[in-house]
């Protein structure tokens, strides 16, 4: 299910997600933040993509740690918090 976050005084972040044996088999991240390289956000997905739910923020965390990238609007517990949303409206 496809759920969208304001961040409070940023931007709109948009999270879709599938789980399967609690594992996150897709997620998709969209929204009119900024991030640079934009390319960023594909391997911020790939990164996700086959992690366990319960290791979702070390997954972001250290994606962040060890990708050079420049987020505006946004900050990486905001991608947390928007998959997590996703997660527990997932039917």
């Amino acid at each position: 299910m496809r759920v969208e976050y304001k961040v409070p005084g940023g931007k709109l972040v948009a999270a879709e997600t599938t789980v399967e044996s609690g594992l996150i088999k897709k997620v998709k991240i969209s929204g009119d933040f900024f991030m640079y390289p934009e390319a960023a956000i594909i391997d911020l997905e790939e990164a996700i993509t086959g992690t366990r739910v319960e290791d979702l923020e070390l997954t972001i965390i250290n994606f962040f740690d060890s990708h050079p990238t420049q987020l505006i609007g946004v900050g990486p517990g905001d991608f947390v918090h928007v998959i997590r949303l996703s997660l527990a409206s997932a039917p």
